[in-house]
């Protein structure tokens, strides 16, 4: 029975209809984080040289190691002073520097640069901005971006390497501050590894997304089986015969699997399309370091950290197809069912980026308003084991039903 259960659900329609809402929903929530990753030319600076970094440098940066990337940051000015002194707009306003374009830049989008002529602010603007492109452009490899990532790693380094934190104190517990310090600020200095803040923040909110849609998806996929059956007064004609009677535990088991197989497929897909940034190459990193990131709770590798997100979405994915198994099993029409999990899937869509956004770092949301470390995966692991005991409450009513 579980394969004609299981073919019940995989129906070409609904599969051709997840397809399309697939690729609507990601047009519309998930392709932003794709296209525009690292977002400006400074983060794609920041990506840049952190990347860099960790490939002569392996995961941390020690004082010795930061001291021989500091004595590049020279030559990385002499760079771009380079191709100021070379270009139309240095040697029409006379600039010999990169530092010297750069104040003169900040007097023309602040409107200080000392002239009325509307001709020639226009002019000097149209100037500003050819050289912006140039100086953060294929031609010169994004000079701009890579020095300003090598400026701001160098601060941030030393901030913390002389205040034992480059973070404000305010707004953390006492409790949080000592498990920072303790964990990271210890004589081994873990504060030093190498993970720039934007990975885990926009791969978390990406995930967060995701999970919407795989929660969605489900729903869709799911929704339909039980009440289908109603509907057509099968649980009547299988109820009548001892092997039969059984149909409630082939269904589940059927959903289940079916769920498991639609997250593995959506993982796979667009987790596939957000692995094209390469942000792989910094999975041996763990989760905590001086370039920005926030403290956290455990010491994972981000590697790690990801595969804890998959382990998220598993486990909200399956709470959510029990649970509409359950909804569907207790409608007796397509609209009755629409009405109880269209509030479900809200839900859902309100849980899951909270589950996902700065998931096991001191931001998470779900984190702030309980207070309670690892609040995330205790989450998720409470909403599949609601969703079970759903199931298995109606697993006792068909049996009685059946009697």
């Amino acid at each position: 029975m579980f394969r004609e259960e299981f073919r019940k659900i995989w129906r070409p329609g609904m599969i051709f209809v997840l397809i399309v809402l697939g690729f609507i929903y990601y047009t519309m929530f998930l392709e932003f984080y794709i296209r525009y990753f690292p977002n400006g030319p400074h983060y794609e600076g920041v990506f840049y040289v952190a990347r860099q970094m960790k490939e002569t440098y392996g995961t941390s940066l020690s004082e010795k190691e930061m001291a021989e990337f500091e004595t590049g940051i020279p030559l990385l000015q002499k760079e771009a002073d380079r191709y100021v002194e070379n270009s139309e707009t240095g040697k029409k306003y006379g600039l010999k520097t990169y530092e010297q374009y750069a104040e003169f830049r900040k007097n023309v989008y602040d409107g200080n640069f000392g002239t009325n002529e509307a001709a020639d602010l226009n002019e000097i603007y149209t100037d500003c901005m050819i050289m912006d492109n140039c100086l953060q452009g294929e031609d010169t490899d994004n000079i701009e971006g890579r020095l300003y990532a090598a400026c701001l790693f160098e601060a941030q380094y030393h901030q913390a390497e002389k205040y034992g934190t480059y973070q404000t104190e305010e707004g953390y517990s006492p409790k949080e501050l000592e498990h920072a310090r303790k964990l990271f600020f210890g004589p081994d200095k873990k504060w030093q590894n190498i993970l720039p803040e934007e990975i885990p923040r926009v791969t978390g909110t990406y995930a967060g997304l995701l999970l919407v849609w795989i929660c969605l998806s489900v729903c869709l996929l799911l929704s339909p089986l039980a009440v289908h059956d109603r509907m057509a007064g099968m649980h009547v004609l299988q109820y009548s015969s001892r092997h039969g009677r059984k149909i409630y535990k082939s269904q589940f088991a059927a959903v289940m699997a079916s769920a498991f197989l639609l997250v593995t497929a959506n993982l796979i897909l667009f987790g596939g399309i957000f692995a094209v940034h390469g942000t792989s190459a910094f999975f041996p990193c763990r989760m905590y370091s001086f370039m920005g990131t926030q403290y956290c709770w455990p010491e994972w590798t981000h590697g790690t950290w990801c595969l804890m997100l998959v382990l998220n979405c598993y486990l909200t994915a399956a709470g959510a197809a029990s649970m509409v198994f359950f909804l569907s099993d207790r409608s007796t029409n397509y609209i009755g069912m629409m009405l109880k999990i269209l509030p479900l899937f809200v839900i859902f869509a309100i849980l899951c980026p909270k589950i996902m956004e700065h998931a096991f770092y001191f931001e998470n949301k779900l984190y702030q308003f309980t207070g309670i470390p690892h609040i995330e995966l205790i989450c998720a692991a409470a909403v599949s084991a609601a969703g079970a005991v759903l199931c298995w409450y109606g697993s006792l009513r068909a049996e009685k039903e059946s009697v």
